[in-house]
């Protein structure tokens, strides 16, 4: 369960009950990795006990999966040997920042975190930066912003989680990262404009019409 507040400025703060997902053990993993290996694409956060989180980044890596870890909520930089098993290391400012231990106010401060975590071992960092857009380090390339569409936000609550989805549905049809990370920003654009969480998703045929 998710107790959300939406602020006068549209922003959110969140309190989680963990429930069923604070009941995730690696033994839990074990008995549903068929599920694992029928996937694509495997994303992780940390809303789940972290001995969970890196049993199935770990099942992921030997059975060839791409993986996306979203690090929220973080409190504190990851275990050292998580960010070799990661694909896509997504954090927002606040997580990059708690990771690292580097202010994040600028593109470029983003781009400094972003470089410590794919020294740490990330093959792929995306610093999502709100309106912002997001700092993208791919590979050995360089940072690169990239903007996200101009928008009237009314409640950012699913944004996050919107761009995290969008993402993992464009690479595990074939995308490359470059495009899969556009129609993320479309996708996560639109939840803003819109009230709630899941509701604010948008359609595969809306994000698609988003130019």
């Amino acid at each position: 369960m998710a107790l959300i507040v939406v602020d006068a400025a549209s922003q959110n703060a969140i309190v989680i009950v963990a429930g069923s997902n604070g009941q995730v053990t690696p033994a839990t993993l074990a008995r549903h990795e068929a599920a694992l290996a029928a996937a694509d694409v495997v994303v992780c956060q940390l809303e789940t006990p972290t001995d969970a989180v890196q049993a199935a980044l770990a099942s992921a890596r030997r059975l060839g999966k791409l993986t996306i870890l979203n690090p929220a909520p973080a409190t504190g930089p990851l275990p050292a040997d998580w960010l070799p098993l990661v694909d896509y290391l997504v954090p927002n400012e606040l997580e990059a920042a708690a990771l690292t231990g580097l202010p994040i106010e600028t593109p470029a401060d983003a781009a400094r975190a972003a470089q410590a975590l794919r020294d740490a071992g990330a093959r792929n960092v995306l610093v999502t930066l709100g309106a912002q857009g997001v700092c993208a380090l791919l590979g050995d390339a360089a940072p690169e912003h990239r903007p996200a569409p101009r928008v009237a936000a009314v409640d950012t609550t699913a944004a996050g989680d919107t761009f995290i989805g969008a993402l993992a549905a464009r690479l595990a049809s074939g995308a490359d990262a470059a495009s899969a990370i556009e129609f993320a920003l479309r996708a996560a654009s639109i939840s803003v404009t819109r009230a709630g969480a899941q509701p604010s998703i948008p359609t595969l045929a809306e994000i698609g019409l988003a130019r």
